[in-house]
């Protein structure tokens, strides 16, 4: 059986669903002098049961036949311990009964780690595209195209100190914004942007065990919307461990500091935490629990400038199986209130969404996989005249991918 070699401690990028690169067994690579190049691509086959995810209305439980076709190239250069690599990905999606919301992703994904010595390192990852709002529609019924936006996104982080010493520190920076396109000379969503930066500082005090302070500013801003944004201030504490070669994860509560951009708007604060754990029981199955209380940007409707408050909590499990066979399955909850732009609550929604895939290696560089996705989501108006959105989905996909 072939087994997981390794304990991942990137719980909050863990998510769900592997990419096409790790549901390949081994997927080899083309050699262009010192970089690795390895194309990819990859077809699904399934059926949506909510393609425009609404619970009432002319769009509602709309189900089609849907097909992807993903074609990607790795590009992958290695010097000592430091690491280069960009994605280049195009990804069509198509509805048969519902060609209106057909479209096509395509951008420059990028990850480096710099290695300096044994006391300074750096990584940096990019995300530069055209993308969509899945799900989402222009103008409802009346134009059902989803809506399109150009993402402009980066974060470094840099490390002082040896990963071993007493003591070490953390810099660290992002920046994402999100720009819509234009219909009819009116934008498809509302443009928004997040910038954050910040520090975290360890003391070592017992072997693999750290305590940590973090101090981070965070800016959410709808840059078309004035007086639409927030800075958020959070001062945190915890631990951040490896305590054996099964368990590992971090702890970080504390507060979070909320000061709006509009007028009039009291400074509001409140306890929030970052929490993830990995438990390896054995070398081939691994479970993943992480949870996060925090402010962001409405994600689920593009076209309003609104925010949200909540806790979010997901576990995730990897099984192989076989040295063929593995399984992925996943459970998040979120349990938010949507505010507007002066932090009044104009409604309360909760999400549950589930996952399970099955992953067959065929051949060396070919795997078949089939999932299922279910998400329910419950929305409760807290004022008249607010809508409530809520809606069922299920999602079955059949999909292939090969490395070329």
């Amino acid at each position: 059986m072939k087994g997981i070699s390794k304990l991942s401690l990137a719980i909050a990028m863990a998510g769900y669903g592997m990419t096409a690169m790790a549901a390949v067994e081994d997927a080899g690579h083309v050699d262009m002098g010192p970089v690795e190049v390895t194309p990819m691509a990859t077809l699904a086959i399934g059926h949506d049961d909510n393609v425009f995810r609404e619970g009432e209305g002319t769009l509602a439980n709309k189900s089609s036949t849907v097909m992807n076709v993903d074609a990607s190239a790795a590009f992958k250069a290695q010097q000592g311990m430091s690491t280069y690599e960009a994605t280049l990905a195009a990804k069509n999606t198509s509805f048969t009964s519902e060609s209106d919301a057909n479209f096509v992703d395509y951008g420059v994904t990028g990850l480096i780690h710099q290695e300096f010595n044994s006391r300074n390192r750096l990584d940096v990852d990019f995300d530069f595209g055209r993308y969509h709002d899945a799900g989402s529609t222009v103008d409802g019924a009346d134009n059902k195209e989803a809506p399109e936006f150009t993402r402009t996104k980066g974060g470094l982080k840099y490390g002082f100190g040896s990963t071993e010493a007493m003591m070490r520190a953390d810099l660290f920076g992002s920046y994402n914004k999100q720009k819509y396109q234009e219909t009819a000379g009116e934008k498809e969503g509302s443009d928004r942007k997040t910038t954050e930066y910040g520090a975290t500082a360890y003391y070592r005090f017992m072997p693999k065990t750290d305590a940590l302070v973090e101090i981070k500013q965070r800016e959410l801003d709808y840059t078309d919307e004035q007086g639409a944004g927030y800075d958020i201030t959070s001062y945190l504490v915890g631990l951040n461990w490896e305590a054996t070669a099964k368990t590992s994860g971090y702890a970080k509560v504390g507060r979070r500091y909320r000061d709006a951009s509009a007028s009039d708007v009291d400074r509001q604060g409140y306890t929030g935490w970052e929490v993830g754990v990995s438990y390896l029981p054995v070398d081939h199955s691994v479970f993943q629990l992480s949870t996060s209380r925090d402010y962001g940007l409405e994600s689920e409707n593009p076209q309003t400038a609104e925010f949200t408050q909540g806790t979010t909590t997901g576990l995730y499990w990897t099984h192989q199986w076989t040295a063929k066979i593995s399984t992925n399955a996943n459970y998040s909850y979120t349990d938010e209130e949507v505010q507007n732009r002066f932090g009044v609550s104009q409604k309360d929604r909760t999400i549950h969404q589930f996952g399970l895939s099955v992953d067959w290696n065929v051949m060396r560089n070919a795997t078949v996989s089939l999932s299922y996705e279910n998400t329910d989501r419950d929305e409760s108006a807290r004022l008249v005249g607010v809508d409530e959105s809520g809606y069922k989905r299920n999602v079955y996909m059949l999909s292939g991918t090969i490395a070329l």
